[in-house]
């Protein structure tokens, strides 16, 4: 038998929604009331059974009625409060005016078109969704998951990373090619995304399963423009969409496996705890052999928002040499015929034991396999339509000519009455009347700078006569 709700001692609460009172006392200690006891919980309704809704409880006289917020953030029992109704968009966008595709609030996108959803398993690596079932079945990485995303996770990375965050004002080409990525890969809530020169050839996506944030190198925005920058955006939007932001974020604390900082997390979390947990890989080469596996998903994320293979892998190989102007003296081919290379066992025992990163050359041909995967490139075709013409609004448009501060003033007209000569020695210009030429086969004519004597006859196929050589 159960103990009676009646005979269970309730906690005593504040009527006007301060919460719980001090242990031992009677009023509340911020505004003085007398506590009174919390409601009793309600037994589980027999399966079927609707019941009624029940009117609130009464505020007690000069209360003030308290919000949804602060009772659930207060409440002994732990309900979860509803998400709070933004002020600018109200909700799911609904304020907001048709040429508005973010609420510059609560980050809300507005989607590609009209009935617009992509599933992720769409663009999701079928090796990162069963990698990622692994971490979630092991029960001692997922409460350190947990523990890390919600405690200290994403505020300790933002402020680890010396960046600036874009937006409107901001760096706003990157912030509306990094907007139109999202909506393309069907991102419900725009993520921050920061700008860091400590990363420079870098780029991170970091925080939790409900909010995630992304970091781009300094190197990736001076040498990616337009669409290679949309593909390396939308990649990182794949990684949010996917779900690898809580699992980024863990690896980072964890096995210290993505930070080109050095000091107590550079090593990892657990290795400066107990270096012997990851001496077997117990949990290190799960995370590592999954982070490989998402690389791919982000590549086939980026793959499906540009839909253009070729400025794919070309972004790809920059990416891997660091160079856009090194990758115009690169053989292509030469880099095509490594990827078979790269199917060579020790390779991938190379890869499996020292790198969180696929190596480029299989990523190059995973890539290839994609760009024939009917599913994903039937939704990619899906999108171009909309994804170019939006692309094409976001390019700057051309500056026109600086106006010249002073006009400049039409050459007055020719004479009519008079032919122009120039000197056939010092190339000083004349003019010669027609007056002096009537009547005439032939005219000296002595240049006024250098004495030069020209003689001038008459052309009978022309109205005017043409000068001859310089006479001696």
């Amino acid at each position: 038998m159960g103990t009676p709700v009646s005979a269970i001692a309730l906690p005593l609460i504040c009527p006007h929604g301060h919460g719980p009172g001090a242990a031992g006392s009677l009023f509340c200690t911020l505004c003085g009331t007398r506590l009174v006891p919390a409601p009793a919980p309600q037994p589980a309704p027999a399966a079927g059974f609707q019941p009624a809704a029940s009117p609130p409880p009464p505020v007690p006289a000069g209360a003030t009625s308290p919000s949804a917020h602060s009772l659930s953030a207060l409440s002994p029992f732990g309900h979860t409060a509803p998400p709070p109704v933004c002020k600018v968009c109200g909700g799911g966008g609904l304020r907001l005016a048709p040429a508005d595709d973010i609420c510059t609030e609560c980050g809300w996108l507005r989607p590609l078109f009209p009935g617009y959803e992509l599933d992720r398993t769409v663009f999701l690596w079928a090796q990162d969704g069963q990698a990622m079932n692994t971490l979630h079945n092991m029960s001692v990485l997922n409460a350190v998951a947990r523990t890390v995303s919600d405690k200290v996770g994403r505020p300790w990375i933002e402020a680890t990373y010396n960046g600036i965050r874009i937006g409107p004002n901001q760096l706003p080409h990157v912030w509306k090619l990094a907007v139109l990525a999202a909506r393309l890969l069907g991102v419900q809530y725009m993520p921050d995304v920061y700008v860091s020169g400590d990363s420079m050839w870098n780029t991170y996506t970091f925080g939790s399963d409900n909010s995630s944030f992304i970091v781009l190198g300094t190197a990736i925005l001076t040498n990616f423009h337009d669409d290679d920058l949309l593909f390396v955006l939308a990649r990182e939007m794949g990684h949010c969409r996917a779900g690898h932001a809580l699992w980024k974020t863990v690896i980072r604390f964890v096995a210290g496996d993505i930070s080109g900082h050095t000091g107590l997390l550079s090593g990892g979390m657990l290795s400066a705890i107990s270096p012997t947990k990851l001496i077997g890989g117990a949990l290190e080469m799960p995370l590592m052999a999954w982070s490989r596996q998402s690389d791919v998903t982000a590549d086939r994320a980026g793959l499906l928002a540009i839909g253009d293979v070729t400025l794919a892998r070309r972004v790809l190989l920059t990416w891997s040499i660091r160079s856009a102007t090194l990758l115009k003296q690169v053989n292509i081919e030469e880099w095509i015929k490594q990827e078979d290379a790269s199917a060579d066992n020790l390779t991938h025992i190379s890869e499996m034991t020292t790198s969180s990163n696929m190596y480029t050359a299989r990523r190059l041909r995973f890539l290839g396999l994609a760009a024939r995967e009917p599913g994903l490139m039937q939704w990619s075709e899906k999108i171009q339509p909309a994804r170019k013409q939006l692309s094409a609004a976001l390019m700057p448009a051309p500056k026109p000519a600086p106006a010249s501060s002073t006009p400049r003033s039409a050459p007055p007209p020719a004479p009519k009455d008079s032919i122009r000569v120039v000197c056939n020695k010092c190339q000083n210009a004349m003019r010669i009347p027609f007056a002096a030429l009537r009547g005439k086969t032939s005219l000296n004519v002595r240049c006024p700078q250098c004495q030069n004597i020209m003689t001038l006859r008459s052309n009978p196929t022309t109205p005017s006569p043409a000068p001859a050589g310089p006479q001696k």
